[in-house]
């Protein structure tokens, strides 16, 4: 029976591929051979140690977001992914981090593996926000998310692990939603949690082997 199904989509294939290459569909064609094309493996940018307690520390020091909520979205987000890949054992939740902050006055002067330390974590995933906005300015009545971040993995320690050859940290890919009007005046809270989501995502790939569509693939060679 699946012999017999899968001659009978080729010959709903065939011809009808070639029916567009004499019509010049030329973009059509292309089109299906991607759409038959297998998932394209992409290798982790860094693999950190394993079974390791992470803490995912978002800062935004030298330069303020202005939204302090998107922190702590950003940080809960990551949690959730790096444990769900395996890439640590367990993280801090980002209440301890504020709780933390509350309670150490020389907070901001303390060292990221400091940090770390003092809430239990072998290594420190730290995110520094570049740029975050969710207009191109306040008066604007239309919305633009933007969000760019660097990041860096401290072993409390040892010291920096990755990356070793940029002092900045390693530059994500910034995400960046279109723009576009939105009547609800909440709609911040939904754009800047967007932003967050997108963000984790885009940062825990770094740390995992996974899998793109051919289309996606194609676009990441392009953006490098």
């Amino acid at each position: 029976m699946r012999h017999t199904n899968r001659i009978s989509l080729l010959s709903v294939v065939i011809p009808l591929v070639g029916g567009m290459m004499l019509g010049g569909c030329g973009p059509m064609i292309g089109w299906m051979v991607n759409a038959f094309r297998p998932p394209v493996k992409v290798h982790a940018v860094y693999r950190p140690p394993e079974d390791k307690k992470i803490l995912v520390f978002v800062d935004d020091l030298s330069n303020p977001v202005g939204y302090e909520q998107v922190k702590g979205e950003l940080t809960e987000r990551l949690n959730e992914r790096l444990v769900q890949h395996k890439i640590a054992r367990r993280t801090v939740p980002y209440e301890r981090v504020l709780r933390l902050k509350a309670a150490t006055p020389e907070f901001d002067g303390l060292a990221v593996s400091q940090i770390g330390q003092r809430l239990g974590a072998d290594l420190v995933l730290y995110v520094h926000v570049d740029h975050f906005s969710l207009k191109d300015n306040e008066v604007s009545p239309l919305w633009h998310g933007r969000m760019e971040v660097t990041v860096r993995m401290v072993d409390v320690a040892e010291g920096r692990l990755w990356p070793k050859d940029r002092q900045a940290g390693y530059a994500v890919k910034p995400v960046d939603n279109p723009t576009e009007s939105h009547p609800s005046p909440t709609y911040e809270i939904d754009l800047a949690k967007s932003l967050a989501e997108q963000m984790a995502d885009r940062i825990a790939k770094l740390l995992y082997d996974h899998k793109v569509s051919p289309e996606e693939a194609s676009l990441a060679e392009q953006d490098s």
